[in-house]
């Protein structure tokens, strides 16, 4: 097994977060609100004015971290597959 490149994990990680700020939110009964791809892990539930917005949001930390290794693995399989093409190209 190959250790993980934590530069790539950390880079993923991060952008996932900026990404979720641009991601279509999915409106559940107009009261909660679901951001993320492909699995959900981020929830802002529609709170009453006076309310502080951090009590109204919930991550999902497990989400999180499967969205990202899910990411991490995509990319590094496409940098496999740029790399084994640039060999055939070279051949």
């Amino acid at each position: 097994m190959k250790k993980i490149n934590w530069k790539i994990l950390n880079l993923v990680l991060w952008g996932q977060v900026i990404i979720s700020f641009f991601l279509p939110f999915k409106n559940i009964d107009n009261f909660e609100y679901q951001i993320g791809a492909p699995i959900p892990y981020l929830s802002i539930y529609a709170a009453e004015l006076g309310i502080a917005p951090i009590n109204s949001i919930y991550i999902n930390p497990f989400s999180f971290i499967l969205n990202g290794l899910i990411a991490y693995y995509l990319i590094i399989l496409l940098i496999k597959l740029c790399k084994e093409t640039k060999v055939k190209k070279e051949n």
